[in-house]
């Protein structure tokens, strides 16, 4: 009788062969497909035919010592070979790269230009926790845009940024102070994060009349951290998750594979 039944065993192991092979024969041609469309673009070369340009940044993120942004490096090495406009593939999502300071000029201020619901949503919020939402800098349809921007006209006239120009200036001299250890040129400057809390301070100081310059500070740039308030430390952090979710759009895969990094950026959000 067990003799009798194998005669099915082909067949079945044919169906099982199908069920796996059709959705990858079936990826591979859509693969295929959105690589050709995008052909006449530069494109660096991709380490993994699925993963596409993802793999890239996953192998330098191992290269690299810091971690946290391989996109910073891999970036300008790709415009060096590709030039100032490439595409990326994460998966079967292509991303037009352009470095061209006119580009992202007329991308950013036209109106006619559209903008990718991918690319701002991606700040939404960042794995699972809210971070910007759907504000000012997340709405990328313009006509949903256009009546909140009219609502801070108001604070970029020209007289109100003259009466600001105090507070900017102070943050410049502030901006410089920190640097100067490093003007003898014996020690590489962390000009990254040197601009990361040059920004925050602006923020702090125009946006919300707060001085935080005493208490902000950075073991690299040789400043004392105080533990008084960690607004800048908890902005980099949250940055960093933005940077992720661009780096690494499966979220859910990422919160799979790294939990506590992922839980990490929720709660410096929070």
């Amino acid at each position: 009788m067990f003799n009798s039944m194998l005669w099915w065993a082909p067949y079945l192991a044919g169906g099982l062969f199908l069920l796996v092979a059709t959705p990858l024969l079936l990826a591979s041609l859509y693969l295929v497909y959105i690589h050709r469309k995008f052909s006449h673009i530069p494109s660096p070369k991709m380490d993994s035919f699925f993963l596409g340009h993802i793999a890239n940044f996953l192998a330098m993120r191992r290269k690299m010592k810091n971690e946290d942004e391989p996109m910073a490096t891999i970036i300008p090495k790709w415009t060096a070979e590709c030039g100032n406009l490439f595409v990326i593939f994460y998966i079967y999502h292509p991303v037009v790269v352009s470095t061209n300071p006119e580009d992202v000029k007329k991308v950013a201020f036209d109106e006619s230009v559209a903008k990718s619901h991918n690319t701002v949503e991606v700040m939404n919020n960042i794995f699972g926790q809210r971070y910007m939402g759907r504000g000012l800098f997340t709405i990328p349809d313009y006509e949903t845009w256009k009546p909140q921007r009219k609502l801070y006209d108001p604070s970029f006239k020209r007289s109100s940024l003259k009466d600001l120009l105090p507070k900017f200036n102070k943050c410049a001299d502030t901006f410089l102070e920190r640097l100067r250890p490093y003007a003898g040129g014996k020690r590489e400057a962390p000009m990254k994060e040197a601009f990361h809390e040059a920004a925050l301070d602006v923020i702090s100081k125009v946006a919300f009349s707060s001085d935080f310059d005493k208490e902000w500070g950075n073991k690299r740039l040789g400043l004392k951290y105080t533990t008084d308030t960690k607004l800048s430390h908890l902005t980099l952090i949250s940055l960093k998750g933005a940077m992720k979710s661009i780096t690494f759009p499966i979220k859910m895969l990422f919160t799979l594979i790294h939990p506590q990094e992922a839980g990490m950026y929720r709660e410096a959000i929070l």
